[in-house]
């Protein structure tokens, strides 16, 4: 016959006790609401599904009408802002004038999207606002930047370059040729505004074809910077020079699979 000491039942018993405790956290408890809040040993967490997104020709059109209305906020900070003064003053005339431009774009884009069965959308990209534009503004209007109304040009400047090439990006993807026709002239005018744009940064004939800087070998701002129209990313340096001269440089990309504008996207209130 089996015999234990005292220590041996006790450790027995310690064990046998753990032991229920774990069947009943595996089990469900009779009484007792499963609210999924806590996770239960044994069970998979409830999860819900990703919702379906497909790129379609009216998602393309909504995405094209967000970067109009990117436009459209930053010529608005830019005006509220008050740095067009001076040599600078005919600049907002110029930034009234492309805001319009831009919200004619948007009526045009977002009535196709509508032919489409789409809703239109009237409101900026939020990821391209997030990533880029609100960086560059918090770097612009630096207490300590030197340079903030050209900065501000400089921004407006990458903002209708990522327009246009958001267009001619747009155009081979779009499936009816023509929606095409359409976006790619809307892209021609975004290209002319940031070919003025050039020129106030970096005026002269000289300078409207492409150069590149004598001590950096980098390119310098062109009107037309090449015979075609780039789809690379953009590069913005702004705000306070570094101690070798240098200033803050941001890259804005054209928008991706996680910035598109599908069809469950809608308007932050």
């Amino acid at each position: 016959m089996s015999t234990f000491t005292r220590r041996e039942l006790l450790r027995l018993s310690g064990v046998t006790l753990a032991s229920g405790l774990v069947l009943a956290a595996c089990g469900k408890q009779a009484g007792v609401v499963d609210d999924n809040a806590i996770t239960i040993l044994g069970q998979s967490p409830v999860t819900t599904p990703l919702t379906d997104a497909e790129v379609t020709d009216a998602v393309l059109l909504r995405t094209a009408a967000s970067l109009e209305y990117n436009a459209i906020e930053t010529y608005a900070t830019a005006l509220d802002l008050g740095v067009f003064t001076g040599d600078l003053r005919k600049v907002a005339e110029i930034a009234k004038r492309f805001s319009a431009d831009h919200s004619e774009h948007a009526d045009a884009v977002n009535s196709l999207a509508v032919k489409l069965g789409a809703k239109e959308y009237r409101c900026g990209n939020t990821r391209i606002s997030e990533s880029y534009i609100l960086p560059a503004l918090k770097l612009i209007t630096a207490d300590d930047n030197p340079n903030q109304a050209m900065d501000t040009v400089a921004l407006a400047h990458a903002v209708e370059n990522l327009a246009a090439q958001t267009y001619q990006g747009v155009v081979a993807l779009l499936t009816d040729p023509m929606l095409r026709a359409d976006a790619i002239r809307i892209g021609q005018q975004e290209a002319r505004h940031a070919a003025i744009l050039a020129q106030i940064l970096n005026p002269g004939l000289k300078n409207i074809g492409p150069t590149s800087d004598a001590k950096t070998g980098k390119p310098n701002i062109a009107a037309v910077p090449s015979a075609f129209g780039s789809l690379a990313n953009i590069q913005l340096s702004i705000g306070k020079p570094k101690p070798d001269g240098t200033r803050t440089t941001l890259i804005l990309e054209t928008p991706s699979l996680n910035s598109l504008v599908y069809d469950f996207v809608a308007c932050k209130a």
